[in-house]
């Protein structure tokens, strides 16, 4: 449970959408020096209401008829985020999913860092990739406990999924964001993200058809 500025618990799901305005006001800040909340609604697929409502959570950011600062709040929605403060993840399966994110390198333009992957297969220990070493599973809860590690993402089929949580979870995880093909049973007050994109593609299907 999440509590804003006032002490008002806010929804889940403006949380999930604080990511999606930051990366508007990224793409916008050298293009114009405001924006009203109902234009930044259409761009969002939201209305202006919703806009005001989910920014009203931290703070008063916008002025009637000027509208939002887009330097200014894109400052505040990195706070917020604590996208400024140091972030250190792991990810556990150095499979395709594993490597595809290492190679990308998601988090760029953050202060996140990525210290280390994780595998079961022998042949893959002590590879780099992109100069991040591959360790052995069996170091995960020492390293992550050793290293104070912020944040897992899990890519391993889904029968370790909940053994790689639980161990993630009593070495002192904070956070996991889960590809795995399953929802991880954790207790509910911990902070998961599940990314199934089986899910996405099947409600693509149904949407297509």
């Amino acid at each position: 449970m999440i509590k804003g500025k006032d002490g008002t618990i806010i929804p889940k799901v403006v949380i999930e959408r604080l990511p999606r305005y930051y990366r508007y006001f990224d793409w916008l800040e050298n293009k114009m020096e405001k924006i009203s909340s109902k234009k930044l609604g259409d761009l969002i697929g939201s209305s202006a209401s919703q806009v005001r409502l989910d920014l009203s959570y931290f703070g008063d950011f916008g002025q009637q008829g000027y509208g939002y600062n887009i330097k200014k709040l894109k400052h505040e929605l990195v706070k917020i985020l604590h996208i400024n403060i140091e972030r250190k993840f792991i990810i556990v399966g150095a499979g395709n999913i594993g490597r595809a994110l290492t190679r990308y390198n998601i988090f760029k333009d953050t202060d996140f860092t990525l210290k280390a992957l994780f595998d079961i297969n022998p042949a893959l220990i002590g590879e780099k990739i992109k100069g991040v070493t591959i360790y052995d599973v069996k170091e995960l809860g020492a390293f992550v406990k050793e290293n104070s590690i912020d944040i897992a993402i899990i890519a391993v089929p889904k029968d370790a999924a909940n053994d790689i949580s639980a161990i993630l979870i009593q070495n002192g995880i904070k956070g996991i964001l889960n590809f795995a093909p399953l929802d991880l049973n954790v207790q509910e007050s911990f902070p998961v993200e599940n990314i199934h994109i089986i899910d996405k593609i099947l409600a693509l299907s149904f949407m297509i058809s």
